[in-house]
């Protein structure tokens, strides 16, 4: 519970997160600005909104591999940058706390990722209000 509270994000960082979807801007720019704690609440919140707005867009259709098959495996994310950290740390953005640099550029990917789906979620709920 305490380790939950920890990794909520403010109240302005949520709302900026908002606007820059909004807005076009890249969501993950703002990686640069948190701290680890922000960057893991910003990973969270932002996976919480693809899925809201996937259910949105497709109902009881909606499958969360439509984004998660987008971003790359935490295995073969560790092959790329020669890690030597257990899987576990990784998948479990544990990673932030043991080598910051690294777990970001991941987080930076998986960010935009989810951006991506919720811009086409956007789109896809336009097209149905004007088709």
């Amino acid at each position: 519970m305490v380790l939950e509270s920890r990794i909520e994000l403010r109240l302005s960082d949520r709302l900026e997160i908002i606007y820059y979807l909004l807005h076009g801007e890249k969501v993950s720019d703002l990686v640069d600005k948190l701290d680890d704690h922000g960057v893991s609440g910003l990973q969270k919140f932002l996976w919480e909104k693809a899925v809201e707005f996937g259910i949105i867009c497709r109902g009881k259709h909606f499958d969360r591999r439509e984004i998660t098959r987008k971003m790359i495996p935490s295995s073969e994310y560790q092959l790329q940058q020669r890690c030597s950290q257990s899987l576990y740390q990784c998948k479990a953005s544990q990673c932030i706390f043991l080598n910051s640099k690294c777990a970001r550029k991941k987080i930076k990917h998986q960010v935009d990722v989810m951006v991506e789906a919720i811009w086409g979620y956007i789109r896809l709920v336009k097209q149905q209000a004007h088709g």
